[in-house]
């Protein structure tokens, strides 16, 4: 008999009088035992079982054999016992209003053993019957549990429209569970302070901190009493916060925040949100979000795309969780917004440290010296969150205070070497600055320009001194790749607020397709710009010829030379050519080599200029732990040279970019060819590269896209890709491909192709080669092309490569470049200032030197004929 009929039949017992055929077990005991009857008292003899297994204890008369009468344990307790004559009596009580049963037994050792193992079962069968009460209760618990968390998902409170976005109903949900969902976040800082940094998105954290004490109230107040500005202001070092609207439909405020981080290279920033306050479940909740408003300042705009506060209390003890995902805008090195995040987001602790200490000292003297000394603190605070962020082996983020928001790694050196860098009066007055930077009260906003003119100018003495030379030459510079953790990769999802691609600046043009520019700044810079060169150059430069020669203004510029622009385009490279390298297959690895070629034409995009290059100007980076190294090696025509060591392959390309100007449009072209070296087997693949157009320059709108052709050619295997931009329908027909009529269409095909194929390439070279003839070139059509190149291109029906779910690998820069680095142009630092008139005047000085250069090398040239 199993368990669940054993049950069955203490139901049946219970709800019927009548004997039912009981079968024991093997685990049982059998005796006889003294009955006392009912009716007249009298004692009987019958035999028992004690089943151990089942917890029961039966009776059976000697004429009715076949016959139990079983007393389910579950249901009763021993007790009364008591020694009567000759005879040790007890009952068997029933706790559930059943029959009772009086036993007895002439030996007392006997029946103190009986006695002792129904007492045992009876107790056993009670700790089951609770166990099985708690886990019903427990699953009862996950049943309300869940149906709580049900009502939460529900969003079961009130909250005005424009805050009910994703990210704010998942924030509130996870905090209102207690289930803060770490996944993918990482642990990045902790001194009283959690802080937790989403390893995919750098601009997303989670920040928790516990307080001794109720102090709700006060933090409330300090983030929402819009009347005492003062307070917040002390805890994050905020210059100024205060309400410009109240939105009385909604009770939200309009909140404008300007942002300061105790360091004269970190500019202020500028936000704009709005802010609501809503109490759930005996949670305070103040919700945050970015809204679109022009600027009311003329410092640099963050954006806070969310923000959610909760304060959580009990009588010993405050919860404060914060969830954001923020912008600070860095403006030099690639992981120097989330740098500046986690600088600012450091500082909350001082929300309930300041409040405290402000509720004590109500002088104003007194409230100052405190401010002075939790500024000193944050200094401290923001040295260990520096500390613990260089200790990650996987990052390399650069401490600001040493090396300023430029990323101009000039001073970082080890102790027993910083005396080698005194020795000059200029060397010594910016490593006294440096120093005292590092150690004083921050400098007052009001002189700040002038110390970051002063600063920068120093800082170039230094350089041109040739004091920095010795530190940079003493660096062993890594030539070869290092072991890297895949899954841990940092990638590139986003620029400038936007998508890592198209950032604010560009849309797609439905209607015809290409990517339309949008950035109403910028393009009213351009415009300007136009109108600029057709006074100050006339009609001439309308034929077609080279601007590369001609003085631009800076107001269209990025804030990057194209050596460094061309090194950030290699960000597919680890993705794309590190897995063709561990492939044996020729033709996979030319696959991944066309997801790579069109990886770089995406991260060259930007609807700005960068800065020519200066003759011998370099760049140094990495990739995923693989360096790449950069230098521009002709100023005319201006060529610059790239190698980049990666994982079992190896990239060295020439390009030489030319930039022409129409009557309404600019075609941008990288001539020359990338090659890619893979090991194991060898093989050797070259790469052209589309040339690009800005159409609409000086009328109509502003779109980009790519014309003509790219390829990917192997000589040694006779392979040859070809891709067309904007195909014609014959074109496409060849290739058995459908034909769009999109500008931003393409298509072509991986093809085997005849010696005379490969010969034609030989004889043409890079620059004059026109692509494939479709009827003599192809012996075989291996793997077809295409796609909308600002959305996905596939290759055979499957996705090659996708803009927008396809990310490229961060580039981090070298921590000592040498010198001659593009970082330390002073032109690029000044604009870096967003001091246009310096950096035009510093601009057009590199470019008369550069031209006095040429000249000197062009006469000692005829000299040696």
């Amino acid at each position: 008999m199993n368990i669940s009929n054993f049950f069955q039949e203490c139901v049946n017992t219970i709800t019927d009088s009548r004997p039912i055929l009981y079968q024991p077990s093997m685990d049982i005991q059998e005796g006889e035992i003294l009955v006392k009857g009912k009716t007249f008292g009298r004692w009987e003899a019958k035999k028992f079982i004690i089943d151990n297994e089942k917890r029961v204890f039966a009776t059976m008369s000697s004429k009715e054999k076949q016959n139990l009468k079983p007393y389910f344990l579950q249901e009763y307790q021993v007790e009364n016992k008591e020694k009567k004559k000759d005879k040790t009596t007890f009952d068997l009580i029933s706790k559930t209003g059943g029959k009772c049963i009086t036993l007895g037994i002439e030996n007392e050792q006997k029946a103190n053993e009986i006695i002792r193992i129904l007492q045992d079962l009876c107790k056993k069968v009670e700790e089951k019957q609770k166990q099985e009460e708690k886990i019903q209760k427990n699953i009862q618990e996950k049943i309300n549990k869940q149906n709580y968390y049900n009502i939460i998902d529900q969003i079961d409170y009130d909250i005005p429209s424009f805050f009910d976005i994703t990210e704010i109903r998942d924030s509130i949900a996870q905090i209102r569970k207690s289930q803060l969902n770490l996944e993918n976040f990482k642990l990045i800082f902790e001194n009283k302070l959690l802080i937790y940094r989403n390893e995919h998105n750098h601009h997303q954290f989670k920040v928790f901190s516990e307080f001794d004490s109720n102090c709700k109230d006060d933090i409330i107040q300090n983030l929402t009493d819009y009347n005492k500005i003062n307070l917040w202001n002390a805890f994050i070092n905020t210059q100024e916060s205060r309400m410009i609207k109240e939105l009385h439909e909604d009770k939200s405020f309009l909140i404008l925040e300007i942002r300061e981080l105790s360091n004269i290279f970190i500019f202020k920033r500028e936000f704009q949100y709005l802010q609501h306050h809503l109490k759930i479940d005996n949670i305070e909740f103040i919700v945050q979000k970015q809204i679109d408003q022009k600027s009311l300042t003329k410092n640099y705009q963050g954006s806070l795309k969310y923000g959610v506060w909760g304060i959580q209390t009990s009588e010993k003890s405050t919860k404060v969780y914060y969830f954001s995902e923020q912008f600070m805008q860095g403006l030099s090195y690639p992981d120097e917004d989330s740098y500046l995040i986690q600088l600012f987001l450091n500082q909350i602790i001082n929300v309930n440290q300041r409040s405290k200490r402000n509720i004590q000292n109500n002088q104003k003297n007194k409230q100052d010296e405190t401010i002075f000394q939790y500024q000193q603190q944050n200094q401290n605070q923001d040295q260990q969150l520096i500390e613990s962020i260089k200790s990650d082996n996987n990052e390399k983020f650069f401490d600001c205070e040493e090396l300023d928001a430029m990323n101009d790694k000039l001073f970082i050196v080890q102790n027993d070497s910083t005396q080698n860098i005194i020795k000059d009066e200029v060397s010594r007055n910016v490593y006294e600055q440096n120093a005292r930077r590092m150690t004083a009260q921050p400098l007052q906003m009001d002189d700040t320009l002038d110390n970051v003119r002063d600063w920068v100018d120093k800082k170039m003495k230094l350089v041109l001194s040739g004091d920095y030379n010795s530190c940079s030459i003493n660096v062993k510079h890594q030539l070869y790749p290092k072991e890297s953790d895949i899954q841990h990769r940092q990638l590139l999802t986003q620029q400038e607020g936007g998508h890592y691609i198209f950032k604010k600046d560009f849309i797609r043009e439905e209607k015809n397709g290409g990517l339309k520019v949008i950035n109403e700044e910028k393009l009213a810079a351009q415009k300007a710009v136009i109108k600029f060169l057709l006074t100050r150059i006339g009609a001439s430069l309308m034929m077609g010829k080279s601007i590369t020669s001609v003085s631009m203004p800076v107001s269209i510029f990025e804030a990057r030379s194209n050596t460094e622009r061309v090194c950030n385009s290699m960000g597919f490279a680890p993705i794309y050519l590190e897995n063709a390298a561990q492939s044996q297959d020729i033709y996979y690895r030319i696959k991944q080599c066309a997801a790579f070629q069109f990886g770089f034409i995406f991260m060259y995009l930007s609807c700005e200029k960068p800065f020519n290059p200066i003759l011998g100007e370099t760049f140094q980076g990495f990739y995923d732990n693989c360096p790449i190294y950069c230098e521009q090696i002709s100023h005319h025509p201006p060529i610059c040279a790239i190698q980049m060591f990666g994982r079992q392959y190896r990239i060295d390309a020439q390009l030489e970019l030319i930039a022409n100007f129409n009557s309404n449009s600019v075609v941008g072209r990288n001539i020359g060819t990338l090659k890619i070296t893979f090991e194991n087997p060898h093989q050797v693949v070259l790469i052209t590269l589309a040339p690009g157009s800005l159409n609409g320059t000086t009328y109509g709108d502003k779109v980009m896209n790519y014309l003509e052709k790219q390829f990917i050619i192997d000589i040694k295997n006779k392979i040859i890709t070809e891709v067309t931009f904007n195909p014609d329908k014959k074109y496409c027909q060849f290739f058995d491909i459908e034909y769009q009529n999109q500008l931003d269409y393409l298509c072509g095909a991986i093809c085997d192709v005849t010696d005379a194929a490969i010969q034609k390439f030989h004889k043409e070279g890079y620059r004059k080669y026109k692509g494939l003839d479709l009827k003599q070139d192809i012996k075989n059509i291996k793997h077809k092309i295409k796609g909308i190149w600002v959305n996905e291109i596939k290759i055979d029906n499957e996705k090659l490569i996708s803009i927008h779910n396809d990310f490229p690998v961060k580039m981090q820069l070298a921590q000592y470049p040498i010198p001659s680095d593009a970082n330390f142009r002073m032109d690029l630092l000044w604009w870096k200032l967003k001091d246009f008139d310096q950096s035009q005047q510093w601009k057009e000085k590199l470019e008369i030197l550069q031209r006095q250069d040429r000249k000197l090398r062009e006469q000692k040239g005829k000299k040696k004929k």
